[in-house]
């Protein structure tokens, strides 16, 4: 009984603020109550885990409140050969009349599968190296902005990084 308890003392909230980047925190309750909708997800859409870059170790997403300015950000703990790394994938900084609003993303696991990009959609020309039809073999980061534009962020296995495209209607 006393390691099930430590386990949930070392895998609890403040646990984890502690190895959060500085700048970054968790958001409040209140912030993940507000626009847009976040009863469909166990996780509020601001957390998701999954093996993104195919290294056999689970890496973690978060959508997290910035302490320098008003705003937030899309962060991943990616594993590496030497641990893990934390990257910034996408931030929104908000004017000071914003400083108390709620997070305005929604982060989730995009399944494998073919998804049309907005460039495919007529948004705009696909310019080289942007696919029209993304085809995830894997999990990838599923991200809903604010503006109402939508993003899959997928590991680029031959360039060993992460890569965003831009989904069409």
């Amino acid at each position: 009984m006393p390691f099930i308890i430590a386990l949930f003392i070392v895998l609890s909230t403040p646990a984890l603020s502690s190895e959060l980047p500085d700048g970054w925190r968790l958001p409040t309750e209140k912030e993940l109550t507000t626009e847009p909708p976040r009863d469909g997800s166990p996780t509020k859409y601001a957390r998701a885990s999954s093996d993104v870059n195919n290294d056999g170790k689970i890496d973690h997403v978060y959508l997290l409140k910035s302490t320098r300015y008003p705003g937030e950000g899309l962060l991943i703990k990616l594993s590496t050969l030497a641990g893990y790394e934390w990257q910034l994938l996408d931030h929104v900084e908000w004017g000071e009349e914003y400083a108390d609003a709620g997070l305005k993303m929604r982060i989730d696991l995009a399944k494998p599968g073919e998804y049309k990009t907005a460039c495919a959609s007529g948004y705009w020309q696909c310019g080289a190296g942007e696919p029209a039809i993304l085809k995830l073999k894997r999990a990838a980061i599923w991200q809903d902005r604010f503006d109402g534009a939508t993003a899959i962020w997928y590991w680029d296995t031959h360039n060993k990084i992460i890569r965003k495209v831009w989904l069409g209607g």
